[in-house]
């Protein structure tokens, strides 16, 4: 077995060697589909190793080759930066234990485990070029996502719950379900070829059918509420499904799959009149937790919070709040505000690809629809902060900062407002990679 594995690591290197494209296209399966395993007393996941092969391959590209940047590189390298002071402060305090190997206290795995994701975005936003390969990225990230569906199907015939593989969060294959549906639906919003919307609105309907299999209400709330959203701003029509699904729910749907589902009307009942499949749906239970370590850090360390990794992700059960217990007002102000940024990049390249009537626009529509998604359900879940979420998270982020930079930066502009400049003049200024861009209060 050990040689097995240093054969596919060999193998694997090579070809983030030769082909950087192929090697990423390979760790997204992998991501959605390999389970952890022990190595002594550390839990690794076999797309932590792949991913120190790729980030070794474009440290030896880097030599020779000029990054092109995106919006977002300074908050993100901000982002980490504001975790390390963080977690070095709660260390100091006693929150954060940076000797720990545990997976859920190991303050220095969880800070590694952030770096790790920045730097997958770099490798990510470097190696993928075009319009063309977010495209094939995008089919295959919808594949491996469907993959982990299947699994967590084949699963719930033997558990009564769909779950992904071994060491994922309970409820991860909603995650799955969630985004595929996402991107189903910026294929169907968007999209001019007939195929391309029959094959889409099938992932569609799956990935819905899917969803309430994980018995997770947060995604199962946060996808209609996705779906609600784009329906009423994009397309209305899709707004039947929502209707259609309630009258085919009891057919196709198990009972206790209904019930858990149909709990969610109690979500602001703190004594349901009847008993209800599964705990913690009252939504102030759920919001407490972080409320009360919120209070404690304002009251402690209220500019660097505890540390990361100083309370478990699953025991504050939203994003948000983690981010501002493991980091305080200083870390929260860096989150909010590469928040803002990501949401004005998205929206840029929405824009662009509308007014340039590009092929890429389902593509645009689809991965803001996934970042719309985690808004939502990180209110009451970490998101960002997790392993395999982490990762969906930042291919998301990568893919759409890649169709940015080709539809917002590379594009022909029009310079205004220079007396005695042509109009073809104009159209032969262009935003290049790597060019610094001043305007107002973008920089980068």
């Amino acid at each position: 077995m050990p040689s097995m594995a240093l054969l596919l690591g060999g193998a694997y290197a090579i070809l983030a060697l030769l082909s950087p494209k192929a090697a990423l296209l390979v760790l997204l399966p992998t991501v959605a589909l390999a389970g952890e395993m022990r190595v002594g007393a550390v839990v690794l996941r076999p797309d932590d190793l792949m991913l120190t092969i790729l980030v070794v391959s474009w440290l030896l590209r880097r030599l020779t080759e000029r990054r092109a940047g995106t919006p977002l590189d300074r908050l993100l390298w901000a982002y980490v930066v504001v975790g390390a002071v963080a977690t070095l402060w709660g260390a100091a305090l006693g929150t954060a234990d940076l000797s720990a190997i545990h997976q859920y206290s190991a303050s220095g795995l969880h800070l590694l485990k952030r770096l790790q994701f920045v730097i997958y975005f770099f490798v990510l936003t470097d190696t993928v070029k075009s319009a063309d390969d977010v495209r094939r990225f995008v089919y295959v990230f919808m594949a491996s996502l469907a993959g982990l569906s299947a699994f967590s199907m084949r699963a719930f015939r033997e558990a009564g719950i769909a779950l992904a593989p071994v060491g994922a969060a309970i409820h991860e294959p909603g995650l799955a379900a969630m985004l595929n549906v996402a991107l189903a639906l910026g294929l169907l919003v968007a999209s001019k070829r007939v195929a391309t919307s029959l094959v889409s609105g099938a992932l569609l309907l799956g990935s819905l059918w899917v969803l309430p299999f994980s018995l997770g209400r947060n995604f199962i709330i946060s996808t209609l509420a996705m779906l609600g959203l784009v329906a009423t701003s994009r397309k209305r029509a899709l707004l039947l499904i929502l209707p259609i699904g309630w009258l085919l729910a009891p057919l196709v749907l198990p009972p206790d799959v209904i019930a858990r589902t149909l709990s969610i009307r109690y979500a602001f009942t703190q004594t349901p009149p009847e008993p209800i499949p599964g705990a913690g749906i009252y939504v102030p239970d759920r919001l407490g937790p972080g409320l009360t370590y919120g209070r404690r850090v304002l009251m402690s360390s209220p500019l660097f919070g505890w540390g990361l990794g100083s309370v478990a992700l699953g025991s504050l059960d939203s994003e948000y709040a983690n981010q501002f217990v493991a980091t305080g007002a200083v870390g929260f102000l860096v989150f909010a505000l590469l928040v803002r940024r990501i949401w004005r990049m998205g929206r840029e390249t929405y824009k662009a690809a509308t007014a340039q009537d590009s092929g890429a626009l389902p593509f645009v529509a689809g991965l803001q629809h996934c970042l719309l998604g985690y808004a939502l359900y990180s209110l009451f879940s970490p998101s960002i902060s997790a392993a395999r979420a982490g990762m969906f998270f930042f291919t998301v982020l990568g893919l759409l900062a890649v169709l940015h930079r080709q539809l917002v930066l590379e594009r022909p502009v029009l310079a205004s407002g220079e007396a005695g400049r042509s109009h073809r003049e104009d159209a032969m200024m262009y935003y290049r990679p790597g060019v610094t861009r001043q305007s107002g209060e973008d920089r980068w």
